[in-house]
């Protein structure tokens, strides 16, 4: 009986040590730690619709200079990239053959005036008929035409420039024979440029003649500048359903024939959940905000984000309007007790 009470109680005492040994429970890192913060409510505000058109930076003024005649090109006076000014001699070609066509004409003239000189004086003595008289006033009239044919085609041996602007490029050297119609050089004005870009039918209602539009040239790393609608061609492409649209740029540094451009059209308004870009955080191709729940505790939530603006981001999924977001969210921690400093109001309608 004795040996019965000792080992009852001595399991009492081994119960009584092991409970000493228990664990305690294991309180989460996050839940013990409190961040200061900011808050947004998620709210449906009322954005307007864009589409962005492309188009390439196009001069207004171009041009391809041709022969009209055919001839040995004796000078080429200028190269890619020389500014040339309006009547500049370009390109001379061989003119010996046609100096001396036209020096027979010349003394063609000579004579013929001198024969009609001579038939006035004889007629006015009726010394010859009239139709001797008529005879001699015909042969000066053609010899008269003549020379001014020699005259123009000696003219087109000199290939000058119709306007201000620079060579773009060219197709032919010295000593290589021309032929009429036979591209020599190009130029254009790079004074005056715009953009061409084409636009889909059912966006065309958004643009009118005369509109004052932004315009980005990423090349030029710059702030939109604003360009005008000059042109909307009447005639449409059948196959793709787009219409050509120019819009003229202002005269900008750096800005260059072949430049990508664009520019946004608007067309009308929606509504969208918008939240600070800040509040985003971004993990690759995933992202997410925290949500502040009514227990003021951060939980991760991931998002699928739509249309960026200059500082807001559309949410499309992920979030639900009311809902309270970190406004840093690179200062989020899931399953952090927040003490909120501040609850800003939802955004504006933005500005892309």
């Amino acid at each position: 009986m004795m040996g019965t009470r000792w080992l009852i109680a001595l399991v009492l005492i081994l119960a009584g040590c092991g409970s000493k040994e228990e664990p305690a429970a294991v309180v989460s890192t996050a839940s013990q730690r409190t961040i200061q913060t900011a808050v947004v409510e998620a709210k449906h505000t009322s954005v307007p619709i864009r589409v962005e058109v492309t188009g390439q930076v196009a001069p207004l003024f171009q041009a391809t200079l041709s022969s009209r005649i055919q001839g040995t090109i004796d000078k080429l006076l200028v190269r890619e990239g020389v500014k040339v000014s309006k009547g500049q001699l370009l390109i001379q070609l061989d003119s010996r053959d046609l100096e001396a066509d036209l020096a027979r004409a010349d003394a063609e003239v000579e004579n013929t005036k001198v024969q009609l000189d001579r038939m006035n004086q004889l007629y006015a003595q009726d010394a010859v008929s009239k139709q001797e008289m008529e005879n001699a006033i015909r042969s000066y009239k053609v010899a008269e035409a003549n020379r001014k044919a020699v005259e123009a085609q000696l003219s087109y041996t000199a290939v000058r420039a119709p306007f201000d602007g620079i060579i773009t490029e060219k197709k032919v050297e010295a000593g290589e024979l021309a032929s009429p119609g036979q591209p020599l050089l190009k130029m254009e004005d790079p004074q005056r440029l715009r953009l061409e870009a084409t636009v889909a039918e059912g966006d065309l209602k958004s643009l009118s003649r005369g509109d004052k539009i932004p315009v980005t040239i990423d090349a030029l790393g710059r702030p939109a500048f604003i360009g005008t609608v000059s042109q909307i061609l009447p005639a449409g492409d059948p196959q793709t359903h787009t219409f050509m649209v120019k819009v003229d740029l202002p005269k900008t540094a750096g800005l260059k024939t072949g430049m990508f451009g664009r520019f946004p059209l608007e067309k009308g308004t929606t509504h969208a959940i918008l939240v600070p870009s800040t509040a985003v955080v971004e993990r690759g191709e995933l992202n997410s905000v925290f949500v502040v729940g009514e227990d003021r505790i951060a939980r991760l939530r991931w998002i699928k984000l739509g249309r960026r603006y200059e500082k807001q981001v559309e949410i499309l999924s992920g979030i639900n309007e009311g809902e309270r977001i970190v406004m840093d969210g690179s200062r989020g921690v899931d399953g952090a007790a927040v003490q909120v400093v501040e609850t800003v109001a939802s955004p504006a309608v933005p500005t892309q």
